[in-house]
């Protein structure tokens, strides 16, 4: 999500896990990019990345570990690996135990600076939905500012602003500014009560708002080193975390650290955005470039809120027509702004090139982190005819996006997410639910040298055979036969005695 401006929220873009929709037969609301419409149905089977399927039951059950002192885990739950949450508890009852707080499921979410959740006299909420009940918490305090958040597909959700003790895990926070949002006019599918923004700090419209949960987290906990880090599974069997303080990669990762972007443009919003020189396909010499932006490449969103990998339209159509040759019978889901295809026969993806994204670090030197098809091609099945569907996790985005790349959840699956507050910037490493091996290596061009070799030799074969060819078809009548007879003339005089030629 992007953060709030001005007491409202920006369009947004449509997001994709709408994209399953249609794969499950169950028709859904238009929505746009809100982690709240986060839902799919698949009637047979739920949709995943290859990779997760492949590596079910082969990783190890994690047992219990001694954490490190300042690592404060906090396991997330998974509704089909399209949107994740986390229980919090707020306020405090009167006369009772602090933990005995009202409880909620909310979405960690990257691109969003907001807490919300539902009031108690919410209209239009789903049924299900916890709502909060202000009388019942001793420690809140009402500052009934209204804040209004609007959404790109008409959605408006409408609450007043207070303050209260707010618990995450074992860590506390005793006065959080918070929403509690008493209208909802929407038709989405509500499967969270609501939202835990995770930016940094507000840009603006600092009047009406406190501070953020991370500043107050931080402000309250100063011994906490100020990241956090996500961990984001497709298994039941490891579960996905949110990590505040100290990350843990030797639990995470295949990798011993991380490897860190630029923070430029951290630097100058309130977003989670990284500096990405180049996005393309592994061995085509296919992929989208930013030069005109210098060392500082284009901003590209962090964002957990998403579910795929949002891309800007002219960056989209670029990729996507390298794509969809490789499949058969890809339908276009323009609602949704992704595509659909059969998959290979026994699912083999093998001539399906990775995902490429060269990002740039602070010393302006690139580094790649890799996509294997296992990663970013979900899986289901299609109802109608139970063929085997592949579904890219690339959408379609708008030319009103804040920024032209957004990396969701399908792109943190691979890539174990390290938020740095202190430094602004983002670390990344291999996860060890990727099938790819640590460092893993890939090139647009996987042979540069070699393919440039290959390319010089055909064009000097083709235009020898061109010349050759020319000659043999414009040469005067009895040339072909005199040079013939000059060669034989040639090898029979050079005997022994010196090459005598007639007068």
């Amino acid at each position: 999500m992007a953060p709030a401006l001005q007491g409202s929220m920006a369009p947004r873009w449509r997001l994709a896990p709408l994209l399953l929709a249609w794969v499950g037969s169950v028709k859904l609301p238009k929505s746009p990019r809100f982690v709240m419409d986060l839902k799919y149905s698949a009637p047979i089977e739920a949709p995943a990345p290859m990779a997760e399927r492949r590596l079910q039951g082969r990783m190890p059950k994690s047992g219990r570990r001694l954490r490190k002192a300042n690592s404060h885990p906090c396991d997330l739950g998974n509704y089909d690996n399209v949107q994740y949450h986390l229980e919090i508890q707020v306020g405090a009852p009167c006369g009772g135990n602090v933990s005995d707080g009202q409880r909620f499921q909310v979405v960690p979410d990257t691109g969003s600076s907001d807490l919300w959740i539902p009031a108690s006299n919410c209209t239009r909420c789903k049924d299900r939905t916890a709502k909060f009940f202000l009388e019942k918490s001793c420690t809140a305090q009402q500052i009934g500012d209204r804040i209004t958040f609007r959404y790109g597909d008409g959605t408006v959700a409408v609450g007043g602003s207070f303050t209260d003790w707010v618990q995450i895990g074992d860590l506390a926070v005793e006065k959080q500014f918070l929403i509690q949002v008493d209208k909802m006019e929407s038709d989405t599918h509500m499967k969270s009560d609501g939202i835990l923004g995770l930016a940094h700090h507000y840009v603006s419209d600092r009047g009406s708002r406190g501070r953020t949960f991370m500043s107050t987290l931080f402000s309250e906990h100063p011994q906490l080193p100020m990241m956090f880090s996500f961990y984001l599974t497709g298994n039941t069997e490891r579960p996905s975390r949110l990590v505040f303080g100290d990350p843990d990669l030797k639990e995470h990762a295949k990798e011993s650290e991380f490897k860190y972007g630029k923070g430029y443009y951290m630097s100058h919003t309130d977003l989670w955005l990284t500096s990405v020189w180049s996005i393309g396909w592994s061995g085509t010499g296919v992929e989208m470039a930013f030069p005109d932006r210098g060392t500082l490449g284009s901003p590209a969103l962090i964002d957990s809120g998403s579910s795929l990998i949002v891309l800007a339209p002219d960056i989209y159509e670029h990729l996507l027509g390298e794509l969809k040759w490789r499949f058969t019978n890809c339908r276009e889901l323009t609602e949704q702004q992704i595509i659909t295809c059969d998959c290979p026969p026994a699912n083999d993806l093998s001539r399906i090139p990775s995902l490429v994204i060269n990002v740039i670090d602070e010393s302006d030197q690139q580094f790649t982190l890799c996509m294997s098809p296992d990663e970013y091609i979900l899986e289901s099945m299609d109802p109608l005819n139970g063929r085997s569907t592949c579904v890219p996790a690339l959408q379609k985005g708008s030319t009103t996006q804040p920024v032209p790349l957004i990396f969701g959840m399908t792109f943190m699956r691979s890539f174990y997410t390290n938020f740095d507050i202190h430094n602004n910037r983002i670390g990344f490493a291999r996860s060890n639910m990727s099938p790819l091996p640590p460092d893993a290596k890939c090139t647009v061009n996987a042979a540069p040298l070699l393919r440039r070799a290959i390319w010089v030799v055909s064009v000097f074969v083709a235009l020898f055979s061109v010349i050759f060819a020319c000659y043999v078809l414009l040469a005067p009548k009895g040339c072909c036969s005199w040079l013939c007879c000059c060669f034989s003339g040639a090898f029979a005089g050079g005997g022994g005695d010196g090459g005598h030629r007639p007068l």
